[in-house]
């Protein structure tokens, strides 16, 4: 069962607007990212900030177009956690023991990158999968994640560590190549600004 967990109640505050919403190509961000995931997945929860951010993204995804999959929409357990409360309501609110988490702002991800991940993720060695750069830089928001890594991400909320690095810290993670994943890297590319928007127009 190929699960995904989609990010979208981020501050966004070097945009300045909600990410996922905003136009690229015509359509929202959100639509772009989703049109490549829903041709394979067998289930998306979408985490979201606030019952006001799901009235919009209710709105948003009446865009989307051949959908399979089974959606849910939730908001963020505790408001204003940062990824890793995102990541925990997801897992919360997904059926399989393992989920593919994705920020709305991936407008590129592409379908074989997907693919991969999941087919290295059959490896029931570790508790995560992530992509990782050659100069060391992790893609945490493109990875894997094991349900069963609930209770680690509590305790670590409990404690006040918001970052996904320190769960990373605590899990047996398997790091993959990012060149072998998408050799391009365009999965990889995030809009975190608004000069990151107009450059594609």
């Amino acid at each position: 069962m190929k699960s995904f967990i989609i990010l979208c109640g981020g501050m966004s505050t070097r945009m300045g607007q909600d990410k996922g919403s905003m136009n690229l190509y015509g359509k929202p961000m959100i639509i772009h990212v989703l049109e490549t995931i829903a041709k394979i997945a067998d289930e998306i929860v979408l985490v979201l900030r606030d019952e006001n951010q799901v009235d919009v993204y209710r709105n948003l995804l009446k865009e989307l177009k051949n959908n399979r999959s089974t959606f849910k929409i939730c908001t963020d357990i505790v408001k204003d956690q940062g990824p890793l409360e995102g990541i925990l309501t997801g897992l919360m609110n997904t059926v399989s023991d393992k989920s593919m988490v994705i920020p709305c702002d991936s407008p590129f991800i592409s379908e074989s990158f997907i693919i991969k991940m999941f087919e290295l993720s059959e490896d029931t060695n570790f508790d995560a999968f992530v992509p990782t750069w050659s100069d060391g830089k992790l893609e945490p928001l493109h990875s894997i994640y094991k349900k069963d890594l609930k209770s680690t991400i509590k305790k670590l909320l409990d404690e006040d560590v918001k970052d996904v690095k320190s769960l990373l810290s605590k899990s047996n993670v398997k790091y993959i190549d990012v060149q072998f994943l998408d050799i391009s890297g365009k999965s990889f590319l995030n809009i975190n600004k608004m000069k990151d928007i107009t450059k594609f127009d």
